[in-house]
């Protein structure tokens, strides 16, 4: 066939132009070479630039900051309203069919009862105790479950710029229910993997954080299979390839719920392997043309329960304190009487104070672990009779000496309103204040002998005049918390009038240390 001149330039030019296209097209956005026409006439191309797959992100990889799986039982036998003990079904529909994934403190959510913490699991792997009573009963068969939650970072390398207004979206798996028990904060147990997954716990847009220039656009529930989708809008500027995007789901207030085990399918163990899907497109909310997808992993697996047991322990010394030249409760010694661990041996005593002769010390030293520290009491017997002789009542018929019977005694002091709940000031010297007391100095003292006076002194409890030596306030030394080595130096005074009857005086002191775990 015949084509004139000016119709065959014509056709060369045209055939000439749509060649030159098609060499173009490998070098056109990845948006525009998505659309599928576009995607068939390049194949055309004799051009085939190095590229990366523009439809596969090139790397994805999905994190939980708590990747431990959630509990979910069944109540095996109705509880009771009041009762603190709960037993799991070994059957049925729930996830768990054993205590192993729930630990003490773990808070659990029986039936319709508010959440309780744990407050310890039976080594028959099947029974656990609350911290308090339920308050409604639970029916066998019904939920109970622990919620273990917290963010998901999923975090994106592009092989592809996204655009301005472009979007990321990441589709997270839902148990395959209805939207209410996919949003509630409640666990639930599927059958199989593929319809199990993540519960959004009532968050929303607000409770996603997004990247650089990006802001959170929509989310969407997932329900009766559908994933929940949230998405990541871009701004003004095109992100490059290769960018780091991480997107975090879920904060503190609104914790993603991890799933629980697979019923009846599930080996504990072995983690459960869930797909978190990332895409990217060029318009926001996961809108216009799909730029590149792929498939990020997270494997959500039961926690580690590490136990071991600390005995309470409680050391409680009484430590004599030898003679010398040193200063208790103020008091200067330059001798001294030397104590031991079980006596205070006075000797001979004669009219008139002196202190190496009438003052004498002792160390009390605690060591506890307890949680809430601990007190030391202190009681005697009696007052100091003659050869042990009874002291009736707490003062003499007579002072400063002679009790009913008649019995001679050195006696309490009885300084001031001194009594074994109340100090009062001694004096440096205690002149005519007879009687027989201490004070103490240390960290841990209750009444130290430098506050509100120069020597704040007590009596002991009195046994025989049936004074409580664990009264409030009676105690030698004290501390709310555990301690190590916690010492107090009990310093004894002893004073007698020039005309007290020669004899051998006693009594006999007892000390109860108290742990409070």
């Amino acid at each position: 066939m015949y084509i004139k001149k000016g119709m065959r330039k014509t056709i060369s030019v045209s055939v000439l132009a749509a060649f030159l296209m098609l060499q173009v097209l490998p070098y056109l956005p990845v948006s525009v070479q998505n659309i599928p026409l576009v995607s068939t006439l390049k194949k055309a191309s004799i051009f085939h630039p190095a590229e990366i797959d523009a439809v596969g992100i090139s790397s994805a990889s999905a994190t939980l900051t708590n990747p431990r799986l959630s509990f979910h039982g069944l109540v095996n036998a109705t509880i009771a309203a009041g009762a603190n003990v709960a037993v799991v079904k070994n059957s049925g529909a729930g996830g768990d069919y054993n205590t192993r994934n729930i630990f003490p403190m773990d808070g659990v959510k029986i039936d319709s009862n508010a959440v309780i913490n744990v407050a310890s699991v039976s080594s028959d792997l099947v029974t656990f105790t609350l911290k308090t009573p339920l308050v409604s009963q639970a029916l066998a068969n019904t939920n109970m479950t622990v919620a273990q939650g917290g963010q998901l970072k999923v975090q994106i390398f592009t092989a592809s710029n996204i655009p301005a207004n472009g979007s990321i979206k990441i589709s997270v798996p839902a148990p395959n229910e209805v939207v209410g028990l996919t949003t509630d904060g409640i666990p639930l147990a599927e059958t199989a993997l593929t319809s199990s997954g993540f519960d959004t716990n009532g968050m929303t847009n607000a409770n996603i954080t997004c990247p650089g220039t990006f802001s959170a656009g929509t989310f969407t529930a997932g329900a009766s299979g559908a994933p929940h989708t949230f998405t990541c809008n871009n701004g003004a500027s095109p992100v490059l390839a290769g960018t780091p995007l991480t997107v975090i789901i879920g904060d503190n207030s609104k914790p993603l719920i991890n799933p629980a085990p697979i019923s009846g399918a599930h080996a504990q163990g072995v983690a459960d392997i869930y797909n978190i899907k990332t895409e990217t497109y060029s318009t926001a909310n996961g809108g216009g043309s799909l730029l590149e997808d792929g498939f990020a992993r997270t494997a959500p697996i039961e926690g580690v329960l590490v136990t071991a047991t600390v005995d309470e322990t409680l050391q409680f010394t009484i430590a004599g304190v030898a003679s010398g030249a040193s200063t208790y409760c103020g008091q200067a010694h330059s001798a001294g009487i030397t104590t031991t661990a079980t006596a205070v041996p006075w000797g001979t005593l004669g009219s008139g104070y002196v202190i190496d002769k009438n003052e004498a010390v002792q160390q009390l030293i605690v060591t506890t672990n307890a949680a809430s520290g601990y007190k030391v009491y202190a009681e005697e017997n009696d007052q100091m009779g003659d050869e042990g002789a009874a002291c009736a009542g707490s003062v003499p018929s007579v002072e400063p000496y002679t009790f009913t019977g008649p019995t001679t005694c050195i006696k309490d002091v009885s300084v001031g309103s001194i009594s074994h709940l109340v100090a009062a000031d001694w004096g440096a010297t205690p002149g005519t204040n007879y009687g027989f007391g201490y004070a103490t100095q240390g960290t841990d003292s209750v009444v130290s002998y430098s506050t509100g006076g120069t020597y704040m002194a007590r009596q002991f409890a009195d046994q025989q005049a049936g004074e409580d030596k664990y009264a409030a306030g009676a105690e030698v030394m004290t501390n709310s918390g555990p301690v190590s080595a916690s010492a107090v130096y009990v310093c004894y005074r002893i004073n007698i009038p020039g005309t007290q009857p020669a004899g051998y005086y006693y009594n006999k002191l007892k000390y109860t240390a108290v742990p409070k775990f």
